[in-house]
């Protein structure tokens, strides 16, 4: 069991202590006159969100010893919405100011001090476009890479903005140590940037790997495959991901995130992608021999040892299931596996002709959850989308002995997530991968 509420309070309590720092920095001291509620609120704000932006640096860090604990996937929609959190808190501590005494408007005065001025307007700016940007990326069609570039660079920016601003008014920060403690603190959470960006590609260019094979499947997906050169290659387990840099240096914006296909009793590993992006639409003219660099592996969504597995799966979701199923083959497990797999037709079921030999060669019950039904259906498969009642008919007589997996589309994992917690599945044992949240 990966998850616990134990395991969520002493989280927690880190997370509030790291994103206090700051503030407990400013309160440290010698208070300074009291300025009323409302003022002291906004300041406080302000202490709290820059905190909170600094631990945001920690959750993009990757940080191995954090995210098994409660799954990459939840630590990156934790991410996601503390950081929404946090600009807001960061927008709302001038407005707050300037709202109750206009005279800190003189903040952004260039006549009164131009380089401050220009610093906080375009820290504030920067808020915006980053809080913009992140929300609606794939509608405003901005590229991930460019993205990533955009929303790396912003942050730190914002943050070094926000250091020099607290401790150039120093009206918290008067002792030499309050100012060290600020400066420290918040440029650790800076280097995490940089060991994800720099240090990090800088070790692993002596771990490269060769794309072996380019294999086309079903629905418009692309598998290549990969083996380690020069070295053994990674360990990891079945259903964990990687992330992927390919060309002949490492140090790219373009790195993404894959779920490994591939059996995890091997060094070659298999990754599977839909082309339906700017890089996954290159997979099918890449060349053999072709150098990429994977780091990794991450993520919790992985086998329970003692546990029977039940996996909604939909689409290009898949590809952490057939990973396990594969490696369950190879270990010749008798371990009961349980897939409900939606996809909008019978002709586009990712890895389907693959599917059907599993279920003659491990303990695999298979039930195909189309829109569309093919012309003669066999007695596997249901009409309609993932809901209550189809997961209610084909779940385990004793969820209790079972672990379960959802993987695809945000509306499939909604409906899925909520009907095993209403059918009584111990949450602790209920594991998501949502492909849509970077």
């Amino acid at each position: 069991m990966k998850y616990s509420a134990k395991n969520g309070a002493k989280w927690l309590a880190i997370y509030v202590l790291l994103v206090m720092i700051p503030f407990l920095c400013a309160i440290s001291g010698s208070l300074p006159e009291y300025r009323g509620p409302v003022i002291e609120f906004g300041v406080a704000l302000g202490f709290v969100g820059m905190g909170m932006l600094a631990v945001q640096f920690l959750f993009s860090g990757r940080i191995r010893e954090v995210a098994p604990k409660f799954g990459m996937d939840n630590i990156l929609q934790y991410h996601r919405e503390m950081g929404i959190l946090a600009l807001l808190f960061l927008l709302m501590h001038p407005a707050i100011l300037i709202f109750v005494q206009p005279e800190f408007g003189e903040y952004f005065n260039p006549q009164v001090n131009l380089p401050r001025a220009i610093a906080l307007s375009s820290a504030t700016i920067g808020l915006v476009i980053l809080a913009f940007s992140s929300l609606y990326r794939a509608i405003i069609g901005l590229s991930y890479e460019l993205w990533r570039l955009i929303h790396g660079t912003l942050s730190a920016l914002i943050l070094i903005v926000g250091i020099a601003h607290s401790i150039q008014v120093g009206h918290y920060l008067n002792a030499t140590w309050q100012k060290m403690a600020i400066i420290t603190t918040m440029g650790l959470a800076i280097y995490f940037v940089i060991h994800t960006r720099i240090v990090r590609p800088w070790v692993n260019r002596k771990r490269p790997y060769v794309i072996r094979n380019i294999i086309a499947e079903r629905d418009d997906c692309w598998t290549i495959e990969l083996t380690p050169q020069g070295h053994q290659g990674m360990k990891y387990k079945c259903g964990q991901f990687v992330w992927i840099t390919i060309g002949s240096t490492p140090f790219k914006m373009q790195q993404h995130p894959f779920s490994i296909a591939s059996a995890c009793t091997g060094s070659t590993i298999k990754l599977t992608a839909k082309n339906s992006g700017d890089f996954t639409s290159t997979w099918k003219n890449l060349k053999p021999e072709t150098t990429a660099y994977l780091e990794g592996p991450f993520g919790s969504f992985t086998p329970e040892p003692e546990k029977h597995m039940f996996m909604v799966m939909g689409g290009i979701g898949i590809t952490p299931g057939i990973g396990m199923l594969r490696t369950l083959e190879q270990q010749n497990s008798s371990k009961e596996v349980i897939l409900l797999y939606a996809n909008p037709d019978w002709e586009n079921i990712t890895f389907r002709e693959e599917l059907e030999r599993l279920r003659t060669v491990v303990n695999l019950q298979l039930i195909h959850v189309l829109q569309e039904l093919p012309q003669n259906p066999q007695s596997n498969i249901e009409k309609g989308l993932i809901d209550y009642e189809i997961i209610k008919k084909h779940a385990p007589a004793n969820l209790n002995d079972f672990a379960f997996y959802i993987c695809g589309p945000k509306p499939m994992m909604d409906a899925a997530e909520l009907a095993v917690r209403d059918l009584g599945a111990d949450w602790r044992y209920v594991y998501s991968e949502r492909f849509n949240i970077i």
